[in-house]
């Protein structure tokens, strides 16, 4: 009876992919209300969804020159035993797409999207509301899904999966 239960449990948990900057929020005192909310949220509430992240997080966060910055971000990704998604070639189309319509200049950013549109994940969750997490970029994004083929995504911050019980930004 209990293998059931844990089996339904994961196939009922949404499949959410983080972009760096919750990663980075996590570390970040220069925000403490976004830092704690993370935080919290990390240790509360991350274990209700299956979590993913991609190469693309790792290559961000290896880019860190703050050395001890680096090493307590990849042992915290590491804790969280998160699976980690490739990029493939379709992934850069995708992406394209989005910097063609939606984000020109944000390389970083549409593959983010692009990889958690084509893996069809639930969610993309960040921090990043000038690229990302704001109304005009969230339409436009399932805008271009609905037309390629792509699932709808949901683009909410950790606030909007529970953090809003430990502070509010």
């Amino acid at each position: 009876m209990e293998k059931a239960r844990r089996i339904f449990e994961l196939m009922m948990k949404s499949k959410i992919y983080l972009d760096t900057s919750v990663i980075s929020a996590y570390f970040d005192f220069r925000k403490p209300i976004r830092q704690l909310i993370t935080q919290k949220w990390i240790q509360y509430n991350a274990k209700e969804f299956e979590i993913v992240i991609s190469t693309l997080v790792l290559d961000e966060i290896e880019n860190n020159t703050d050395h001890i910055l680096l090493n307590n971000m990849l042992n915290l990704i590491n804790m969280l035993s998160l699976s980690v998604l490739e990029t493939d070639d379709d992934i850069l189309k995708l992406a394209d797409t989005y910097r063609k319509y939606i984000l020109p200049k944000e390389i970083n950013d549409t593959i983010h999207i692009a990889l958690a549109s084509y893996y069809g994940l639930d969610a993309i969750v960040s921090w990043n509301f000038r690229h990302i997490v704001n109304l005009k970029t969230m339409k436009a994004i399932n805008d271009v899904n609905r037309e390629q083929k792509h699932p709808i995504i949901q683009i909410p911050t950790v606030e909007n999966l529970g953090g809003d019980q430990y502070g509010n930004l």
